[in-house]
């Protein structure tokens, strides 16, 4: 016996033209969960970049190979330069400085102070350091000068030249002779800042 469906129960059932639209079923997307995504990847952005801005600037280390600078400053010793400072103002008397010396091919740092900035007088006499005819007053420890070197005649400074010394004067190349010489503005890398040596952590002067 053949069975004819019955085409009014199965009326309700058929699919309709509403149910086959898939436009319709699709979820739009969560436009402020994907602004919030955004903004916290250029939020995240920005701070890893102004980490690196900032350690560029400020935490870029030199590490003291030689005696000059002793006793403060010694041998091995991790100090870090302030690369900004000397953008905004010139170096000053009494700066503790980081400097490519002209004679120095091996790419490293030298680090010496600050004696006399352009325009001043300079003159070692009897182991004494005049800057404009007054005698310089180190604000560190330093040791007698025994080599006068280029400055045993008083010569100025001219308008971007600085003359630098070591601190521990005997065992320092600097300024007095002519492997360094009165340095350029263009030549000083930094100010040094902070020794960051676990011995001698602290604020250089």
């Amino acid at each position: 016996m053949k069975v004819i469906p019955n085409k009014k129960a199965f009326a309700g059932k058929l699919p309709t033209s509403r149910s086959l639209d898939f436009r319709r079923r699709r979820k739009r997307p969560d436009v402020k969960n994907i602004r919030k995504i955004i903004i916290l990847m250029l939020e995240t952005g920005a701070v890893v970049l102004l980490a690196y801005l900032i350690v560029r600037a400020f935490c870029m280390q030199v590490v003291m190979t030689e005696e000059s600078m002793e006793p403060q400053i010694k041998v091995s010793d991790r100090l870090l330069i302030d690369k900004v400072i000397y953008r905004i103002k010139d170096p000053k008397q009494g700066d503790v400085v980081a400097f490519s010396s002209p004679g120095d091919l091996s790419g490293r740092y030298s680090v010496k102070r600050v004696i006399a900035v352009p325009g001043q007088k300079v003159l070692i006499k009897n182991g004494v350091v005049y800057v404009n005819d007054k005698v310089y007053q180190a604000p560190a420890q330093t040791t007698t000068i025994k080599d006068s070197g280029l400055a045993s005649s008083e010569f100025t400074l001219g308008g971007d030249e600085y003359f630098l010394l070591g601190d521990n004067r005997d065992v320092s190349e600097d300024s007095r002779y002519t492997s360094v010489g009165n340095i350029l503005k263009s030549q000083i890398r930094g100010k040094i800042w902070l020794d960051a040596s676990f011995r001698d952590f602290g604020v250089v002067d």
